[in-house]
Parts: structure tokens; sequence; C-alpha cells
């Protein structure tokens, strides 16, 4: 069986899985394997639809449900690979981008999706020791050079100044297609609440835009409502509709014939 060829903008009917390059290609997630990434990617997928169900903690924190079930189906994978892929993200076993939380009485296992790029605010990150299930002993990441940080990638630069004035704090969350517009949850519940109709195509727009150009915005919240403020102008100047009510003169013309 041949497959065929993409024409226009076929490709674009398809969901898509966002996976952050700078797992694939940064030294700090050295360690991790193909499959780990791909789940953690997987799992960074779900948390906008959580955050929608409204499971979140009493810390605000949001969290997901991923049964072993559910990876070994997605993955194509048997019970003990599953395990062990989810113990190299795990907090205690592995390098720490999920925490699973076990509920008791037959309730699925939460688990808590940690952000990825939160560990480049600290300064001693080089320092840090990061764990993965196939050695379990510590590997110390010594000896970074300044530009360390640094990714050649185009999906997100770390060593980017606005990054770091963004807040990159613990209840920031990166969403967007390129996973680049920094918002706390506080900020996305007011964004949706102005901004009723596709708040997430908008997120999207402007993801999508300053990774095309370049360019970075102090604050993406405020951006992302000038964006909005100047669509809605455009649009009511655009289909604003001519008065129906005639004047004296339409009448003398015969307007209303």
């Amino acid at each position: 069986m041949e497959f065929e060829y993409y024409h226009n903008n076929d490709g674009d009917q398809f969901r898509y899985i966002q996976l952050p390059t700078i797992l694939l290609e940064h030294e700090y997630f050295s360690g991790l394997s193909l499959e780990a990434i791909v789940l953690y990617s997987m799992m960074l997928n779900r948390i906008s639809l959580s955050f929608r169900n409204g499971w979140i903690d009493e810390h605000s924190r949001v969290y997901i449900y991923f049964t072993l079930e559910e990876v070994m189906k997605k993955l194509r994978c048997k019970s003990q690979k599953a395990t062990k892929i989810i113990a190299e993200l795990d907090v205690d076993k592995g390098i720490g981008l999920i925490e699973r939380k076990r509920q008791g009485l037959g309730k699925p296992t939460i688990i808590y999706v940690k952000n990825f790029m939160s560990i480049f605010k600290n300064k001693d990150y080089g320092k840090t020791e990061v764990q993965t299930s196939e050695n379990q002993n510590s590997v110390t990441l010594k000896n970074r050079s300044p530009d360390c940080g640094k990714s050649k990638s185009n999906y997100i630069d770390i060593s980017e100044p606005d990054l770091r004035k963004n807040d990159m704090r613990s209840d920031t969350t990166l969403f967007g297609l390129f996973q680049n517009v920094i918002l706390t949850q506080e900020d996305y519940e007011e964004l949706s609440r102005t901004i009723v109709e596709d708040l997430d195509g908008l997120i999207d727009r402007l993801s999508a835009y300053m990774t095309s150009t370049g360019k970075r915005y102090k604050n993406h919240k405020a951006t992302l409502l000038s964006w909005h403020l100047q669509d809605e102008k455009k649009y009511k100047k655009k289909y604003k509709k001519k008065s129906t009510v005639l004047s004296y003169d339409d009448y003398d013309k015969g307007e209303h014939l």
C-alpha cells in the first residue's frame, strides 16, 4: 500500500501533540528516553483540558489522570516497559517531571505535570542531581559553561531575557502551539472571562507570531488583551450596519420606494 502526498494545507486537518524540542536538544534532559519525552508531551497536552474540567487541588495546582493502561495503549508497549517509562519521569525514581499521588479506594492516581522550564530560573541548576530509571545513581551536571542554558532550537530560547522577566515562577504555565506564551492560571481565568470566544486560538496566534518573527513581549497577558481589543475594533468597523432610519432628504430622493 502506498501513502498519498499532502497537498496545500491538508496537514491542518489532524490533531497533533505539542512536543517541546528543548527536551530533545538540551543536555539537562539527555538521560530521558524518546518514549519518556513523548509520554511527558502527552501528559502536558492534557493540562489545559484538566483546567477546563476544574481538576485543580487546594493549592491551585492542576492535575491530570493518565493510567498505566493508557500508557500501554498509547505507547504500544507492555506493562513492564510502561512502568519503566513512567519511572523515568517520576519525582521519586526519575528526573522529576511528574509527581504521582495515590488516592486509594480504587480511584485513579493523580498526576501533577511539572513545568519543564522552571529549573532554568535557578542559576545553580547546573549542580542539580538528575536520576534516570536506567541508572539510579545520581548524575551530576557539572562544569557547565556560562552559555550552557542556551538552546539552538527555534522552539524556545531559554537564554532569552524576556523569559526570565516574564516571571517563570512555579505558578506560571507555558501555553500556545510553541509553548512560549507565559501565563499564570489566574491570568488565564481572567482572560477567559474577557475573551469568551476562542481564547486558545488567540494564544496560539501569539505563540506562532513570536516564533515566526522572533519578537518578544514583556507581558503576554497584556498583549493578548491588546490583540483582542484590536480585533474587536476591526470587527465592529467592518460589520457596522448602516442605519436603516431614513432622513427627510432620503424620502425626497425616493429612497423609501
